[in-house]
């Protein structure tokens, strides 16, 4: 299946639930934002790149995305 059918797809189920179609349009509204000033501080985004540094050297264990998309479904219902 084409990616634009699969996403057109998935869309449609995810829209029949006001609470995830409000999500959506606040990921809309972040991605069409031109010029918007971060809401994230700079310091925060080098907390975000030291974590990022210990888990490209191994030093920090992760979860595997299963893991990641299991916890999401069990808690969101995705």
């Amino acid at each position: 299946m084409e990616l634009r059918d699969k996403i057109i797809n998935q869309f449609q189920l995810f829209i029949e639930d006001d609470t995830k179609l409000d999500v959506l349009n606040g990921v809309f509204d972040s991605m069409s934002a031109v010029n918007s000033v971060s809401i994230v501080s700079e310091e925060h985004y080098k907390i975000i790149e030291e974590r990022r540094q210990k888990r490209l050297k191994g030093k920090t264990v992760g979860k595997s995305w299963e893991e990641v998309k299991l916890n999401l479904r069990q808690k969101y219902g995705f």
